[in-house]
């Protein structure tokens, strides 16, 4: 079956924002308890999660007694907000500014005297807000039929504004604009609604045009997914509306080919990854012969980091070739073992964290095969450690270094039961470490390592050259991972680079860090640091900035797919290492 996922699916920039405030506050000294008043969004699970890290919600201003109050993300009138400014004591506006904008435009025109016409659903909660700033008056009009009366109840001669709520349908605000403009002779027009509702709705009508079944992911309260709904079944598409995964079967997509996946503005990422994941399991099981075997067994390497492993020996080899170094098995081996072991107790310390929201399969293959893996993790560390003393002293003290440092770094230094407002309990803790140490330790085991068999400090600027090459090509590996991740991070309390800095400053590092390793190569190559292999080199490092582009430009992709073609590029590193050696021995 094939899957089309819709680039704009998932939160929009005012549901991120309201989340993402929540979220920072929660970790803040504020005063306590912390609510929103009402539902920050429309879904249920996001307001669940929200609660399970005690943050509660107040559905009437007599419930706001002190504490920190939210304003949710569809805007409250300014009655409701001079009110809430009275109960609480530090009130947090969570306002989308797309809905800001259109209460800035009633508010002004209602001080010019005009009469508001808001095309949008009475009853929602961002209709109700626009309604408190229209202080001459205001009426809201959900569609055609309601249009003809609702109209005729205001007096001729007054003057209107007529805007949208965010998430209309644009062809339904067009189409009311007209019967208002016909009514009356002064009209004041704003089409407020958000671009990126238009862009949805337009996505999934271009969707529902080339798939067999569209799937739409959001709450059933949530008025933008329902929209969403409506649109692709206009289209003459069966259309499912699902809130979680567990709504899907297999016989709700018996016959379909081609499948479209669409959720609403109100909608977190991993409800999306778990809906796809569910679809291909339901696929994986409908299909016969060899495929399904090889496909969990290809997921199964790429989970376990048995991928990544070999992604480390290749780059291992890749660093040796490039120090004009003779190209040995153990090197490789000890880095493979040590990739490995490295990233799979990280996963394992993480399976009941992030991960539930970033890669929930992933999340799930971990917990029901902990003991296995962390069985593996040990034994490919002490594994390590072996081979590493038969390279010599200085290896096996490096390698021991390298896997005690990772022990620590996840280790729990500071229990909460001796210090329990601390907000850093260990290493991993310390905002933004992540990146840097993964592509430390992997440089470490490529660049290092090897070299640290005989002692030349001559060989100082070719070891350095290696080391900056595979610490800077691991670095944009990783921070490519923490950019996919940044929703699961952020709502666990992770503060990785992405988090740090935002998405856009984390791809300009990227980009410049891409820059930076293309020119020591050549400089290295140029006065003799490193092998004629830099040149070649030199395309790898292209490749990854073209994987920093392939997310900088929104592409949706498969994650375990994703990671399995950054991690290529190391293999093809490695084969290239030995392709050079083979040509200039």
């Amino acid at each position: 079956m094939k899957i089309r996922l819709a680039k704009t699916a998932g939160f929009c920039m005012g549901v991120r924002r309201a989340v993402e405030m929540v979220l920072d506050i929660q970790r803040q000294s504020v005063p306590t308890p912390i609510v929103t008043y009402g539902p920050l969004i429309h879904n249920p699970q996001t307001l669940k999660l929200l609660e399970s890290k005690g943050i509660g919600q107040a559905s009437d201003l007599s419930e706001v007694h002190g504490g920190t109050v939210i304003i949710r993300a569809h805007g409250i009138s300014p009655q409701e907000r001079q009110e809430l400014q009275q109960r609480a004591d530090l009130v947090v506006d969570a306002t989308c500014p797309r809905v800001a904008r259109v209460q800035a435009i009633i508010a002004k025109r209602a001080q010019a005297g005009d009469f508001c016409v808001i095309v949008g659903d009475r009853d929602h909660p961002e209709v109700k807000g626009l309604m408190g700033f229209a202080a001459a008056g205001a009426i809201a009009i959900p569609d055609q039929s309601s249009a003809v009366i609702a109209l005729d109840e205001i007096p001729d001669n007054r003057r209107i504004c007529l805007v949208a709520q965010t998430t209309q349908e644009p062809e339904k605000f067009e189409a009311i604009s007209r019967m208002v403009k016909d009514r009356f002779r002064d009209v004041r027009s704003y089409n407020t609604i958000c671009d990126s509702t238009r862009k949805r709705q337009h996505e999934v009508a271009q969707l529902a045009e080339v798939v067999d079944l569209v799937v739409v992911v959001g709450g059933r309260g949530s008025g933008n997914t329902a929209r969403l709904v409506k649109v692709a079944e206009a289209k003459g598409k069966k259309t499912l509306h699902v809130e979680t995964e567990e709504e899907l079967s297999p016989q709700s997509l018996e016959g379909i080919d081609a499948l479209g996946v669409t959720a609403g503005a109100s909608t977190p990422n991993w409800l999306i990854l778990s809906v796809i994941d569910k679809i291909k399991e339901i696929d994986l099981q409908r299909k016969k012969g060899l495929y399904p075997l090889a496909r969990k067994v290809i997921d199964v390497v790429i989970m376990t980091y048995l991928w990544a492993a070999l992604a480390g020996g290749a780059l291992t080899t890749a660093c040796m070739a490039l120090q004009n170094m003779s190209l040995a098995t153990l090197p490789v081996a000890v880095s493979c073992l040590f990739v490995f072991s490295m990233h799979l107790f990280n996963r394992i310390h993480d399976a009941s964290g992030a991960v539930r929201f970033n890669t929930p399969q992933i999340a799930a293959f971990y917990a029901t095969n902990r003991t296995l893996l962390t069985g593996l993790a040990a034994c490919s560390s002490v594994l390590a450690l072996t081979l590493s003393f038969f390279m010599g002293i200085y290896p096996f003290l490096l390698v021991l270094l390298m896997v005690s440092a990772g022990a620590i770094y996840t280790a729990e230094l500071l229990p909460p039961r001796l210090f329990p407002s601390l907000k850093w309990r260990s290493l991993k803790d310390f905002p933004g470490s992540k990146t840097p140490l993964v592509a430390a330790g992997w440089a470490m085991a490529a660049a290092v390592v090897p070299a640290s068999r005989t002692i030349d400090f001559s060989l100082l600027p070719s070891i350095a050259t290696a080391f900056f090459f595979a610490a800077g090509c691991v670095f944009t590996r990783t921070a490519l991972s923490d950019l996919l991740d940044i929703q699961g991070d952020r709502i666990v309390g992770r503060e990785t680079i992405p988090i740090l800095i935002g998405a856009p400053r984390t791809i300009k590092l990227l980009n410049a860090l891409v820059v930076c390793i293309i020119c020591i190569l050549g400089v290295a190559a140029w006065w003799g640091w490193a092998t004629g292999l830099a040149w070649w080199l030199m395309g790898n490092v292209l490749l990854l900035g073209g994987l920093v582009a392939l997310y900088r430009k929104g592409h949706p992709v498969d994650r375990l797919f994703f990671e399995a073609l950054v991690d290529c590029n190391f293999i093809l590193a490695g084969i290239e290492a030995l392709l050079y050696r083979f040509m200039y021995a």
